[in-house]
């Protein structure tokens, strides 16, 4: 009986840093992605701006015929200016940086959910087990980068598609992905407005 509570003291732990791992991984991806696009619009614009910089306005007469001079500088200014505001937000957000904590965090986060694997398959559970577990998981929770609980809430159902997709894929390896993904989206929809629905009824029977 005792050793039935430790291990299950272990599942939970291993059950919250993989969903704390899986919040971390998304976000590092999304700052990653968003890190990426900010990094190419500002190296666009800035190579826009030199070369414009570098040519006359009579360069681009042939295709813009109606171009004057000051229409051509204030092109080139506000190139300019758009480069300095893409700069100044890529240094002020650090998405760069963002994204590489939280990834950290997911590869300590990962390891966390091996090692507590191999202790819940242990024949004889230790308390020193369960100690050193916990304050592991607490140590990389503290450390880690804060995380807005509608993030928690995506990830839970990013996490539970996932496990589903995987147990159909269990039964037929060669089921479509993308359709599989698609149906569990709509599942997901369904059971929030059946929930919705039926909050609904229970408020307007208590009124």
């Amino acid at each position: 009986m005792e050793q039935e509570k430790k291990k299950d003291q272990v599942v939970k732990l291993k059950r919250k840093a993989n969903l704390s791992r899986h919040v971390h991984f998304m976000i590092g991806k999304r700052f990653r992605i968003y890190s990426g696009f900010l990094h190419f619009f500002t190296l666009v614009g800035a190579t826009i701006t030199a070369i414009l910089t570098f040519a006359n306005y009579d360069t681009f007469l042939p295709i813009f015929e109606s171009l004057i001079d000051d229409i051509y500088k204030l092109i080139v200014g506000t190139f300019a200016s758009m480069v300095f505001v893409l700069t100044i937000t890529e240094e002020f957000l650090k998405l760069g940086e963002r994204a590489t904590q939280h990834e950290n965090v997911g590869k300590q986060l990962t390891t966390f959910v091996r090692n507590a694997a191999q202790i819940e398959n242990l024949e004889i559970i230790n308390e020193d087990d369960i100690t050193r577990l916990t304050m592991q998981y607490t140590m990389i929770s503290e450390a880690a980068p804060s995380i807005h609980p509608k993030y928690f809430i995506k990830a839970k159902k990013d996490l539970h598609k996932r496990i589903e997709i995987s147990k159909i894929l269990e039964r037929n390896p060669f089921a479509n992905v993308f359709f599989l993904k698609i149906l569990m989206s709509y599942k997901q929809t369904s059971n929030i407005t059946v929930l919705e629905s039926k909050e609904r009824t229970e408020k307007s029977e208590k009124q």
